[in-house]
């Protein structure tokens, strides 16, 4: 059925859950538009993500929703889910995760899959937003607002815009003024390739899942990719500016940043020689990952015009936010889960507003319906933001503390235990 009378739904970002919102509106014959700062489909030298694990409440079940699951299980990588916890030293090495039903595919191939299932001519790229204005001041009315891009191009005339553009969302500013917050952890980036000197080593230890080790103020995931080979994450307890040019982990001087890390007196100088190898062979070049995290104070009610300036959440009409741009927080397994599950809610409450009603005969009953449609989105999706960010900063202190693997190990071992009993 075509909904082409409610005029075009905006999407800025191309992200998983950008485009499985496009996805899901192709499947019901929604209008839209998919904006993307990418300038092609084309992978650029741009990060584009390590691997994901996708949860069957959350994420598979957006994909099973848009018609994908078929097009998912050709590339999930079941025999994947295992996660090898260890303290810096190798001791207390256990594996966990062997019946999870969470199957890992790459950030690209999720990205890809998804492009496919789309018509081309619905995703606009080189399009990265500048800023969004409002036309008229004293209208709420969301074909107001204006789209401007980096380009110098704009767009407007929307009945409906998402935000999907990542945790630094140019559309989140309608809604907050909320910003992201360092968290004071940092992941560096690098990875292994399949003629890598302690290839071998880390096919040994991780196999085709993950492998975490953890320091008081150091961590290293290590991590296989569809083509097999290993990207590395070196996490740090660090300043925000550390990977920066000049400073300690300047990343374009490879040399001095890799002594940083294994000199004596540097972040992994302490660490097992088995560990620290994983170190000293990454190659590069290395990418920095500073990890934000809104506060989660944006979430709590609001009570009076006073609190936009404390930075909570003042819905506007015609505007959503899903993923990152809603609720980043430090990764904890559930971020593009999150994301993805935001789009399906989204998409259901437009269905349900919407839907084949032929009252709908005019742009105001149109608009109205998609209004009520986010005011159910945002229902649903501010008290589960509230609680993933909650559940994020909880496993922060879990996953950078002293003791932080003896901890993760008992952790693991009681959920295990638990899930035994409930057979």
């Amino acid at each position: 059925m075509s909904h082409s009378m409610l005029g075009p739904i905006a999407i800025v970002g191309g992200g998983p859950c950008g485009l499985t919102l496009a996805r899901l509106l192709e499947t019901a014959g929604f209008d839209y538009v998919v904006f993307e700062r990418d300038a092609t489909a084309k992978p650029t030298p741009r990060f584009q993500g390590g691997t994901l694990d996708l949860h069957p409440e959350t994420g598979q079940e957006a994909l099973r929703q848009a018609g994908l699951s078929a097009e998912f299980e050709k590339l999930a990588r079941r025999d994947a889910t295992t996660m090898t916890v260890q303290d810096s030293q190798g001791n207390l090495r256990t594996t966990f995760g062997e019946t999870r039903d969470a199957p890992e595919i790459d950030r690209l191939q999720l990205r890809t899959m998804l492009l496919d299932s789309i018509p081309a001519h619905r995703i606009r790229w080189g399009k990265s937003l500048r800023s969004v204005e409002k036309n008229s001041k004293e209208s709420s009315d969301p074909s107001n607002w204006v789209l401007r891009f980096s380009d110098d191009t704009t767009e407007s005339g929307f009945s409906l815009i998402v935000g999907s553009d990542g945790a630094w969302s140019k559309v989140r500013q309608i809604i907050t003024p909320a910003k992201p917050q360092y968290s004071g952890k940092i992941f560096i980036e690098g990875r292994l390739s399949l003629d890598n000197p302690v290839y071998n080593a880390a096919l040994e230890m991780v196999g085709a899942g993950n492998s975490l080790a953890i320091g008081a103020e150091q961590s290293l995931v290590v991590q296989q990719m569809a083509d097999r080979s290993y990207r590395v994450y070196m996490g740090l307890v660090a300043p925000e500016n550390i990977a920066r040019p000049g400073g300690e982990l300047d990343l374009t001087d490879m040399g001095k940043a890799r002594a940083a890390m294994l000199a004596p007196g540097g972040h992994f100088d302490n660490w097992a020689p088995e560990l620290r190898a994983f170190v000293e062979a990454a190659e590069g070049p290395w990418r920095a990952w500073p990890l934000y995290r809104m506060d989660p104070d944006v979430f709590l009610p609001v009570t009076g015009t006073e609190d936009r300036d404390l930075g909570r959440w003042f819905s506007s009409p015609g505007v959503a936010l899903l993923g990152d741009a809603a609720h980043i927080s430090i990764p904890n397994g559930e971020g593009v889960n999150q994301a993805m599950y935001d789009a399906l809610v989204l998409f259901e409450s437009i269905s349900r507003e919407v839907g084949a009603d032929a009252r709908l005969e005019s742009d105001e009953t149109r608009k109205a319906a998609l209004g009520r449609a986010v005011v159910a989105y945002e229902a649903e999706m501010l008290p589960r933001a509230l609680e993933h960010l909650l559940h994020s900063i909880e496993d922060e202190g879990m996953f950078w503390g002293e003791d932080a693997a003896a901890r993760l190990v008992q952790m693991f071992n009681k959920m295990a235990k638990q899930s035994h009993q409930d057979v």
